[in-house]
């Protein structure tokens, strides 16, 4: 394996999904990799899932995090030692820490990425001695310029279908709706009481995807105000509902804001209060600034603000989906396969 490269990457979609863009890339160069995260990201990892080293983190507590990732230094290191990548990449998440230190600490030339508009944890700590650092956003939080530093862009998992245009409906406008794991209450009642007040002035159908345990309140809430409507707990055709779609209203994780600009949807978005390090507001910022969605603070979302919001998104859209144009940033996966590439040589 001497044109190998270890990806490691924390378990969630946010991390996975790029990590996955960048393997397909590099594979398609001819480059051998081997991924690791841990028993979260295998379900994202489809036919990469097999040969793929799965660690055991835990997050119960700070003090069995730390024992847990010194485990995994310690289980692997030999491993690594044995393997000798050309280079490993970090795409951030705890469980993308022991395999970029224990490169960097064998002198194996490391990369990592970060997908949001500030440093998460482990990537804050892998970056002072990483010798690729990508972002996802210009001026991430957290990093200083310097010469390590490339803006690639976030690689997502429907790259290729960004081009294909495919117009909504004109008769009845549709409105796509996901908080994933962290909807909560606001989105299958804030947003939900919203828009059955919205529906009363405007013909509407939805797409929700919600927690498994409200997907009959959900359910019963739209029909009993007359509206069209598909609620489940998983959307497994998410980008044909992208495409279906007039308006997005979700969270802001680094995923969703980059499927937003991919796709052209004009957006309300509504950061997680409690995410790590504020990620999710400062994602949602970046959009803002440049006028290229509609924010609405959890803290400040009534039903009364969201059908106003709604009321007057026509005369924002055409502004919006020009303003969203402007953002992207095309084949990030790629960008990030050159540095990469570039680097290792």
């Amino acid at each position: 394996m001497n044109n190998l490269v270890v990806i490691a990457s924390g378990g969630t979609g946010g991390h996975v999904f790029p990590a996955v863009c960048l393997t397909n890339e590099l594979k398609a160069r001819g480059y051998d990799v081997v991924f690791a995260t841990d028993k979260r990201g295998v379900k994202y990892l489809g036919k990469y899932a097999e040969g793929a080293v799965i660690q055991n983190i835990s997050t119960s507590s700070r003090f069995r995090l730390y024992c847990s990732l010194v485990c995994n230094i310690l289980k692997y290191f030999f491993k690594v030692l044995l393997l000798r990548p050309k280079m490993v990449v970090g795409f951030g998440g705890y469980p993308s820490l022991p395999f970029v230190l224990i490169a960097q600490i064998l002198g194996i030339k490391t990369a990592i990425h970060e997908q949001n508009a500030v440093i998460g944890k482990a990537n804050a700590l892998l970056s002072r001695r990483a010798t690729i650092i990508a972002t996802s956003f210009p001026n991430t939080k957290g990093l200083s310029s310097n010469e390590r530093l490339e803006y690639v862009g976030n690689p997502t998992r429907f790259e290729k279908l960004y081009d294909i245009a495919k117009k909504p409906d004109d008769k009845i406008f549709t409105i796509l709706i996901f908080g994933g794991s962290q909807g909560a209450k606001v989105f299958s009642e804030v947003v939900v009481d919203a828009i059955c007040e919205f529906a009363k002035t405007k013909a509407t159908k939805i797409f929700h995807q919600g927690r498994k345990q409200d997907i009959e309140k959900i359910s019963q809430a739209y029909s009993g105000a007359g509206v069209e409507c598909i609620v489940k707990d998983f959307f497994d055709n998410i980008e044909e509902l992208y495409q279906q779609s007039d308006l997005v209203i979700s969270r802001s994780g680094a995923s969703s804001i980059f499927e937003i600009i991919g796709f052209q949807k004009t957006a309300i978005l509504i950061p997680y209060a409690n995410s790590i390090n504020g990620d999710q507001l400062e994602n949602a910022k970046f959009l803002a600034e440049h006028k290229a969605c509609l924010l609405i603070q959890e803290k400040d979302l009534t039903k009364s603000k969201l059908v106003e919001t709604l009321t007057d998104i026509d005369k924002k859209m055409p502004e919006i989906s020009k303003n969203l144009q402007s953002l992207r940033i095309r084949e990030p996966a790629k960008k990030f396969a050159d540095y990469v590439e570039k680097t290792i040589q």
